[in-house]
């Protein structure tokens, strides 16, 4: 996401401590499912339903939320991933722009603890490596600006780790 909804700079997200939702008061958010997916309560995320334009969003949703899943030991999420990239709005994502999106935005909230999920900064590693692997922000208009906004508001070892992975030009 390279702004919340409302227009504001990207960085304001991570200053209301959240990352991966437009915001906590949204309806579904990630934040209320998180606590399932670590769970491995993956029912509960499938039963996320949603028509029209918010199908896109809520497909972006449930693949991050069976990556988290599967970040927590529960294997059967991967089938389930596999599934959801060719069985709906991601099986139109050839260029794996929302995947790259999705990862990017787990790494981040995974390496500053946001958004229910712990701070673990092997899982935030890893997340930006399989970002990084999507080519992501570079799809991006301002990807550029996007890196150098998400360095400012990482502190010593979140920022080590954000540098291994996407080093500073």
């Amino acid at each position: 996401m390279t702004a919340p909804d409302d227009g504001s700079p990207f960085s304001n997200q991570f200053e209301d401590g959240y990352v991966v939702s437009p915001d906590p008061g949204s309806s579904p958010s990630f934040q209320q499912y998180v606590g399932s997916a670590m769970a491995g309560a993956l029912d509960a995320l499938l039963s996320l339903d949603s028509t029209g334009e918010e199908a896109d969003d809520l497909d972006e949703m449930v693949y991050k939320l069976l990556c988290v899943a599967v970040d927590f030991d529960h294997t059967e999420a991967e089938d389930l991933i596999e599934d959801l990239l060719f069985g709906s709005s991601l099986a139109y994502d050839d260029d794996r722009f929302v995947q790259g999106n999705a990862h990017f935005e787990l790494g981040l909230a995974y390496l500053m603890g946001a958004d229910g999920l712990p701070a673990d900064l092997d899982k935030g590693r890893a997340h930006l490596e399989k970002s990084h692997a999507c080519q992501w922000p570079w799809h991006v208009q301002q990807g550029e600006m996007l890196l150098d906004e998400s360095r400012a508001i990482l502190s010593g070892p979140q920022l080590a780790v954000f540098d291994e992975v996407y080093r500073p030009r």
